[in-house]
């Protein structure tokens, strides 16, 4: 499990580096070497199985990445929260963690937050001023001086926060910081310059803001706040009725506009009304909407009248506004994805039964894997279990990613419900199209199957006809990472020796369905059919339960035990074994403790490593023996083992080996390399013969105890027919 812990070591330095790199800023060149040197320890530590430095290098990843990602998403979520001191607090812990990652600056703003929290606006005014003093980069002075502006309209000083930002920066500054330039907006709607405002809103839609699809939602917002100043009450009563939501706007906040846009137009009675509204619908986060609806019934009297060529330009605003709000556009859904999330857990819970339980023998059907033999008896909930059957950790690692990246454009478009469609119906077609053309012991599962439906999902999904609203960088690149995943998805479904082959067809069947959920229906569906796929995927979670109890009950030894329909004769005996064992014509050496035989050999445990094999030789007579030599079946097969190996008895074996072996005659002993045992061998003789079950390691006999030692008892000699 150590080498599973590098290796995982291994993957996050590698991503944190490659983020490192994108970024290349000049304050974290001493932290990306710091990244560089960790990532160069665990690849050392790796070649050479160097458990101290293994550990030094993990240990030094956890304290400077790993738990630095985690305080930084602690601190956003405070920050979002309006916990500023704990956001402070948090991000101080990250700078300490994180050596030359030039993040002096961001904690020193963060401070000036907490003073905010503590002390006030002038406490925190104060602070930012002294440090504008200090400051000698010119990008740092920037982002002070806009904290400053910030701290004053936040105060609602919205004179001083004007006089300040154009005594910074130059008219079209704020249009290059769509946050800023919603509070001057604010502030020249609360001063009465609405020329101002209006060459701001210009500069806003005519900039890169306006070509931006993502930024729609700010640019909405951008347009009612101008016109619940430039008192348009009909546009914002329109906006705000049903489409708050759209805008990303609180309820509240709604009222807040609705209300000055009726003051501003002369509606005086029906301004204060609204206004009054905003405390009650006021949610935890709208203190300081009702702090500005407060101002605002203060000034209700001011009447502004707006020059012709204003009311004008205000006109083209209120019907660009209007038009996007009748403008369909992609469901946006906010939170927690909670499908894609559980995917992922379930793929881990997978992965670590499979290496709690092992992958050799009848470890992977005990965890869920799908053998054709096994779904004509009628374990059906092995279609959706085995999908989460992980033996690879690289594999894992790859289709972890895949299902987190398309997993949010699937879930978020498309909804949850369709995101246990594609995982869930996807991985299954890819099972069953497997078992079609797979033989009836082969094991079929792997996550490759669900990764590939998610990614297909995805990329349909993100065709231009399909999401015109997205922006063609953001699509050309997430698309093209994308495709570079199912490509590494049909790389891996190459056959090995090691792990769960995927059959190429069996992604095909999964990119198929995912072609209908995804590419077939619409993005957007009707109210009925939403309800229609909602109840099929809830269904299909509660069929993916019943079926996972299901396995959980069922003793795939015993199954196999009672499922030996494959008859094969080797020298004159006869052998019943499940269709996992397989013939080897000759004697292989694969440079093992031991070599692979010729006789039969269990496929299922060589997945693993490991080798189960029941082999016949002739039996060999005590004066044939040499004295002091080593005696036994192995030796008679491989006569060169005799300079490698030795042997010892064996009072290990397992108890229910032991008793399926009843009264019948057997031999048992270990092989031992440079005294180290590596084998685990069982003779039984039968007349001119010795049959014997090779096991290596010796931990390998405890795969299937009982179903090994059953073909060994019931070996038989071939019957001579009459005419011989």
């Amino acid at each position: 499990m150590f080498e599973h812990l590098l290796l995982i070591t291994a993957v996050i330095l590698g991503m944190a580096l490659l983020r490192l790199l994108r970024r290349l800023e000049p304050g974290q060149r001493v932290y990306m070497l710091v990244v560089a040197g960790l990532l160069a320890a665990t690849v050392v530590a790796m070649r050479r199985e160097d458990a101290f430095l293994g550990l030094v290098a993990v240990g030094f990843t956890c304290l400077t990445v790993v738990i630095p990602w985690v305080l930084e998403g602690m601190s956003r979520r405070s920050f979002s929260r309006g916990q500023l001191s704990w956001a402070v607090r948090l991000a101080a812990a990250r700078s300490l963690l994180m050596p030359g990652a030039g993040l002096q600056r961001q904690q020193q703003v963060l401070h000036g937050l907490g003073l905010l929290e503590r002390e006030g606006v002038d406490a925190a005014l104060n602070y930012f001023r002294e440090l504008a003093g200090e400051a000698e980069d010119g990008g740092e002075l920037a982002v002070i001086h806009e904290q400053i502006v910030s701290m004053l309209f936040y105060d609602q000083r919205w004179s001083e926060g004007i006089a300040h930002f154009e005594g910074q920066f130059h008219p079209g500054y704020a249009a290059m910081r769509p946050v800023l330039a919603l509070g001057l907006l604010r502030a020249y709607g609360e001063a009465g310059r609405l020329d101002n405002a209006a060459g701001l809103l210009r500069a806003l839609e005519e900039g890169p803001l306006g070509a931006d699809p993502n930024a729609a939602e700010l640019l909405g917002q951008a347009r009612l706040t101008f016109l619940a100043y430039a008192g348009a009450s009909r546009y914002v009563d329109e906006a705000v009725v049903g489409h708050c939501k759209s805008l990303g706007l609180s309820k509240a906040s709604g009222a807040l506009f609705r209300g000055i846009a009726l003051a501003r137009a002369g509606e005086r009675e029906l301004a204060v009304d609204e206004l009054q509204r905003v405390r009650a619908l006021a949610g935890p986060s709208d203190d300081r909407v009702v702090r500005a609806s407060r101002s605002a019934l203060d000034m209700v009297e001011q009447v502004f009248e707006l020059e012709p060529e204003l009311r004008r330009y205000a006109q083209g605003v209120g019907e660009r506004l209007r038009s996007f709000l009748k403008t369909e556009r992609l469901p946006r859904r906010r939170g927690p994805v909670y499908v894609t999330h559980l995917v992922a857990l379930a793929l881990v819970a997978g992965y670590v039964a499979t290496q709690l339980v092992g992958a050799g023998g009848l470890g992977l059907l005990r965890v869920g894997g799908f053998t054709p033999e096994l779904w004509r008896a009628g374990s059906w909930g092995r279609l959706f279990t085995a999908a989460f059957v992980q033996t690879d950790l690289i594999g894992l690692i790859l289709d972890l990613y895949a299902i987190w990246l398309g997993g949010h454009v699937v879930e978020r478009l498309l909804g949850n419900a369709r995101m246990v469609l594609v995982t869930l119906w996807g991985a299954a077609a890819g099972v069953v199209v497997a078992a079609a053309f797979g033989g009836p012991a082969q094991i079929i599962g792997g996550g490759s199957l669900i990764a590939t439906g998610v990614l297909v999902a995805a990329l349909w999904t993100l065709l231009p006809r399909r999401t015109p609203s997205l922006a063609k960088r953001a699509r050309r690149s997430l698309s093209f990472t994308l495709w570079l995943l199912l490509g590494a998805q049909a790389i891996e479904a190459i056959p090995g020796l090691r792990g769960i082959a995927v059959d190429p067809l069996a992604l095909a069947a999964a990119a198929g369905v995912a072609t209908v959920l995804a590419g077939a229906l619409p993005i957007t569906l009707p109210r009925l059919a939403r309800y229609l796929v909602g109840a099929l995927a809830g269904v299909t979670a509660l069929a993916m339960l019943a079926g996972l109890w299901q396995v959980a009950r069922e003793d795939v030894e015993t199954f196999a035990l009672a499922h030996r329909e494959q008859r094969v004769v080797d020298e004159e005996v006869v052998f019943t074994v499940p269709w996992s064992f397989e013939e080897t014509a000759l004697a292989v050496s694969r440079g093992e403790a031991l070599p692979v035989f010729k006789g039969l050999v269990d496929a299922q445990a060589r997945r693993d490593g490991l080798l189960v094999e029941f082999v016949v030789a002739p039996s060999r007579a005590d004066a044939d023996a040499d004295a002091g030599e080593p005696d036994g079946v192995i030796f008679t097969l491989d006569p060169a083992l005799r300079r490698a190996v030795d042997v010892r008895e064996d009072h290990g074996l397992p108890e229910q080996f032991t008793a399926r072996m009843g009264a019948e005659e057997f031999r048992s002993y270990l092989v031992q390399r440079n005294g180290q045992a590596v084998a685990r061998v069982v003779e039984r003789p039968l007349g001119e013969r010795t049959v014997a079950l090779v096991a290596a390691p010796p931990e390998a006999l405890a795969l299937a105890p009982v179903l090994y030692a059953s073909i060994l008892v019931e070996a038989s000699e071939e019957p001579v027919s009459a005419g011989e």
